[in-house]
């Protein structure tokens, strides 16, 4: 019994031993994500295939073999099967398309739109990170001027070709993929956060400006329409109370002029709500101005709104205003969001505006 028993356990240990070194081995030939929002994971590539499993934007998978336009992946959960390879994003993209978001987290929204067509991000000739559908809701944190990139579609006139053509960027915050069941998509907040249970994968990115809609408020769009200016950035400063329902007074940064001017803003408007008139009126205007984006809003240490932002220019100036009842005035000297400034005083034209409220 014991003679038997030393011969069984060494072969046991080496069939153990065998079966471990020989044992079926997953190679892969790198990582990937999903760059849709959907994708759908396919038995094989021939053209009766069956369905194996739905993808969505961020999910990571490891490539196991490529064929033309094909890709082999295997999932987190061990499913493996074949997608396009058009619909798969390399680490390095996919750690940008990270590092974006985390940019744009910190920064206030400034104005919220929707994509008028199907939008790539960050589109033109650069590596796609994503591709909004058409009326999905983003959130907008920043702008910027770059070069216009003729591509292949896209025609130029001759008269537009006398000399070199900027075009207007938005820096954009979004949703990737919606919850189960959702037939629309959500309005991001601000944070651009998930809840438990969704499939919805905030994601942030460059997109070409005049491919987004603002969802301007009724008083902002009405007063920036009949003073001929471009709304590109609104807020909410604070709501007048009164016995038939408080009303919303907002700050409003505009320009005149083409999208693509160098200057973020070049004029801001606060519009106050008028009880006895029952309407809004332009409680305050500063033009020529080149301020920069992004607009930040707080409060006094008297809950006092207040918004400051920086001019575009070798110094970078901090500009700070208050509104104090339905007046508007700068204060010279910034203090920290949320602190009372030592000095305050009104500009000249501060002073001008705030004498009369004119109609928008």
């Amino acid at each position: 019994m014991k003679r038997k028993l030393l011969v069984a356990v060494p072969l046991l240990f080496l069939v153990a031993v065998l079966a471990w070194v020989f044992r079926p081995k997953h190679e892969t030939l790198g990582e990937a994500y999903i760059s849709e929002r959907s994708v759908t994971l396919w038995s094989s590539i021939a053209q009766v295939r069956e369905p194996l499993d739905s993808l969505h934007y961020g999910d990571k998978v490891e490539i196991v073999a490529r064929h033309n336009d094909n890709t082999k992946v295997r999932t987190s959960g061990g499913a493996v099967g074949w997608i396009d390879v058009r619909l798969l994003m390399e680490p390095a993209l996919w750690q940008r398309s990270a590092r974006l978001l985390t940019e744009s987290q910190s920064l206030p929204v400034q104005a919220r739109g929707r994509t008028k067509v199907a939008t790539n991000q960050p589109g033109r000739t650069q590596p796609r990170l994503y591709q909004f559908g058409r009326g999905i809701p983003v959130e907008i944190v920043g702008r910027s001027v770059a070069d216009w990139a003729q591509v292949t579609d896209e025609k130029e006139s001759s008269a537009d070709t006398a000399g070199p053509k900027k075009e207007e960027w938005l820096f954009i915050r979004g949703l990737a993929t919606r919850p189960p069941g959702e037939t629309n998509p959500r309005l991001p907040d601000t944070t651009i956060t998930t809840r438990p249970g969704d499939q919805t994968i905030p994601v942030a990115g460059w997109i070409i400006g005049r491919f987004v809609e603002l969802d301007l408020p009724d008083a902002v769009r009405e007063g920036t329409s009949s003073a001929n200016v471009r709304a590109v950035a609104w807020f909410e400063l604070n709501k007048s109370s009164e016995a038939s329902g408080a009303k919303p007074q907002y700050l409003v940064a505009g320009a005149r002029g083409p999208d693509w001017q160098p200057c973020d803003f070049t004029n801001i408007r606060v519009y106050t709500w008028n009880p006895k008139k029952t309407r809004y009126e332009t409680a305050f205007i500063e033009n020529n101005l080149c301020g920069h984006m992004p607009i930040r809003v707080g409060k006094s240490s008297k809950s006092e709104p207040e918004f400051r932002f920086r001019s575009k220019g070798p110094d970078h100036e901090e500009r700070v205003y208050r509104l104090m009842q339905t007046v508007v005035r700068r204060i010279r000297e910034a203090s920290p969001p949320g602190t009372a400034s030592k000095k305050s005083k009104a500009s000249p034209k501060a002073k001008a505006t705030a004498k009369g409220k004119r109609k928008p």
